[in-house]
């Protein structure tokens, strides 16, 4: 009885694992060092100010995406990436869009799409988006790496 159960347990671990789709992450990619302070109540930070609204700022390798998500509740809740594209990122193409629907970034090299609420690749992507690190504090949002 112990046997089996063991076993059917190392099936469905298994199953499970095999199943979840890995982010990836560049080793190689650029390493800048930064420090950028983006003001929420400027009027290019306008678009901060929603859940769902994303906008472009300096810093990082090709500049930055700066998404506020809002997550369980949190005012302070950002996703910060950089605006290179993981898969082309040494590439002239590689600087990333926003889609028309503000969900995803774009990768004009190849067309790959990044959610933007967490970074993660979709479909032909298989590289997630680099992160970088924020805090919130007076209505200011401090990013660095």
């Amino acid at each position: 009885m112990f046997k089996s159960s063991s076993l059917v347990l190392t099936l469905l671990l298994i199953g499970v694992a095999s199943g979840c789709k890995k982010k990836s992450q560049r080793s190689d990619f650029p390493n800048v060092s930064f420090e950028e302070y983006v003001y929420l109540n400027n009027p290019s930070s306008y678009d901060l100010g929603v859940p769902g609204g994303a906008i472009f700022h300096t810093g990082g390798y090709r500049g930055l995406i700066i998404y506020r998500r809002y997550l369980n509740g949190g005012i302070d809740d950002f996703a910060i990436y950089d605006r290179a594209c993981p898969e082309h990122y040494a590439e002239n193409c590689s600087q990333l869009e926003l889609s028309n629907d503000g969900l995803f970034a774009i990768c004009p090299c190849g067309n790959e799409k990044y959610l933007l609420f967490d970074g993660s690749p979709v479909d032909e992507a298989t590289i997630s988006l680099f992160p970088y690190s924020a805090s919130l504090s007076n209505n200011v949002l401090y990013i660095r790496n």
